[in-house]
């Protein structure tokens, strides 16, 4: 498999084979899949990982039929996924949906093998399955399209998280705003202003033709911009985890153990 592709830089994550993450969508049509997809595959190659993107949908999630390209090998596979893995063209496991979805039991079989997990849970945010990711502290992703009704739909998401987990949750979310047309249609500059104190990461990936052609997606025929923001996205990854090491630390001294 030919893994070469144009992309600037590795993401600053101390612990990249230690991830995890959700991708929720803010909206219907919020490319939650393509960002599940592209964060995999932008940690794969950039750090070198072994990583899986996981359909973590109900409702007829297509992860596995849009980015699994290959069969997986039988070494790789994990016995309980059985026909529901393969491999995206950059290398990284594809788990697909299944009818009774357990999101942690997925992310405990693959942790095991010392996987990154990246988690496509669409709009099944307040799915009970979905709350003991969030409450082991996996960074959450919003991804949201750049159009006023998303947008709108966005901060309900973002309310309903701090109501449910508290304002320090969004210190381990990152909103993801995906561009679907080539041109933006509305200013974003008073939405980056207002969050990007409040949350880990406001990053904006741009259009990418090749994302909004059907059928299998591969990794080689994307932009270097579009990888790039994803890798930025994994950058706020990288500033979670040194929140979570940060928070250890004076649990340590705070309980008078030396760090």
């Amino acid at each position: 498999m030919n893994n070469v592709v144009a992309f600037r830089r590795s993401p600053k994550i101390e612990q990249p084979e230690q991830v995890s993450a959700i991708v929720v969508a803010g909206s219907g049509g919020a490319a939650a899949t393509t960002t599940c997809f592209g964060l995999a595959t932008a940690l794969r190659l950039g750090a070198d990982v072994q990583v899986a993107a996981i359909d973590g949908t109900t409702d007829g999630g297509n992860l596995l039929a849009r980015v699994g390209v290959e069969p997986i090998d039988s070494a790789r596979a994990v016995r309980q996924l059985g026909s529901r893995m393969a491999v995206s063209s950059a290398g990284a496991v594809v788990v697909g949906h299944g009818e009774a979805t357990d999101s942690a039991l997925v992310d405990s079989l693959l942790a095991d093998r010392s996987l990154a997990r990246i988690h496509d849970v669409g709009t099944a945010l307040r799915a009970r399955r979905v709350a003991p990711l969030i409450e082991a502290g996996a960074a959450i992703v919003v991804a949201v399209p750049p159009r006023a009704e998303p947008l709108a739909r966005m901060r309900g998401v973002l309310d309903w998280l701090v109501g449910t987990y508290g304002r320090d949750v969004l210190s381990h979310t990152v909103v993801a705003i995906s561009h679907q047309l080539p041109q933006s249609v509305v200013d974003l500059t008073p939405i980056r202003d207002a969050l990007s104190p409040l949350v880990a990461g406001f990053v904006e990936v741009p259009f990418d033709a090749n994302l909004a052609r059907p059928g299998a997606v591969d990794h080689r025929h994307l932009s270097v911009a579009t990888i790039d923001a994803w890798t930025d996205v994994l950058d706020a990854f990288g500033r979670i985890e040194a929140g979570h090491q940060d928070n250890d630390t004076a649990d340590r001294v705070g309980t008078g153990e030396l760090a």
